[in-house]
């Protein structure tokens, strides 16, 4: 285990970016053999193929690799790429002289002046581009020196991003990312109900994951299927629009009794 400023061994999982070295090599050693029904695992009910090696870090520590590839997310980003390249060199086709100063046809398609086309022009598509673009598609590496199992390493590291990124939309919503505050103590309410966020934010993630809900809801989704529910107080009476089947559902799995009229 690597050993902090203080002397003390910590306990570390992260995600290694595609600008490392480390995490390219990784891929590479990987790209040939990873995709088969051995190195399948589910997580959430999602398929990912996942190989773990020990890998040295450096000459006096060594590291958990996991190694990631989801064959789907590879295949969507690399039909989005292609649609979207196909079409600029549809524009291009057609009128190439309002393309040469256009970024996105420049980066992706090489135009060039040509007496031996009607249009003066020729196009065709930067496949290197292309390729380096995808290289990485669909892929994941984390690494740590504490957990030896992928599939255990991938819930913590999705759990953990669920969670940091639901509570960063609810901190907007409720204006937390600016403490525009004139006392300490509006200061200090603030970053308690920032807190509490956390905490339910953190819950909220255990119960779907435990119910399965990731299957069918993100976060988001799923409160904002709650969110729909209306309450009104008519002549003095509690008026509620009727519960949908799936809001009773999530009501039952969070343990929270249904609201009646």
């Amino acid at each position: 285990m690597l050993g902090g400023s203080d002397g003390e061994a910590h306990n570390f999982l992260i995600s290694m970016p595609f600008t490392s070295a480390f995490a390219k090599k990784q891929v590479e050693s990987e790209r040939k053999d990873i995709d088969c029904v051995e190195n399948t695992i589910v997580v959430n009910g999602y398929p990912l193929r996942a190989v773990t090696k020990l890998r040295a870090w450096n000459k006096d520590h060594k590291v958990y690799t996991h190694i990631y590839y989801s064959a789907k997310k590879a295949s969507g980003i690399r039909e989005d790429l292609y649609a979207k390249v196909a079409l600029l060199k549809q524009r291009a086709d057609a009128e190439p002289e309002k393309c040469l100063d256009d970024g996105e046809c420049r980066k992706y398609l090489i135009i060039r002046k040509s007496e031996k086309q009607a249009s003066g022009y020729t196009v065709s598509i930067r496949s290197d581009v292309l390729e380096k673009a995808l290289y990485t598609a669909g892929w994941v590496v984390l690494i740590s020196n504490d957990i030896p199992d992928a599939l255990q390493a991938m819930c913590v590291y999705r759990d953990k991003d669920v969670v940091e990124k639901s509570f960063l939309r609810l901190k907007n919503s409720i204006d937390l990312g600016r403490l525009r505050v004139h006392s300490d103590n509006a200061m200090q309410g603030k970053m308690f109900v920032g807190f509490l966020a956390s905490i339910l934010m953190a819950e909220i993630n255990k119960t779907m994951d435990r119910h399965g809900f990731y299957k069918n809801y993100t976060m988001k989704e799923l409160l904002n299927l709650l969110a729909k529910l209306r309450v009104q107080n008519i002549n003095g009476r509690r008026i509620l629009h009727p519960v949908s089947k799936e809001q009773r559902i999530v009501y039952e799995a969070f343990d929270v009794e249904l609201p009646t009229e």
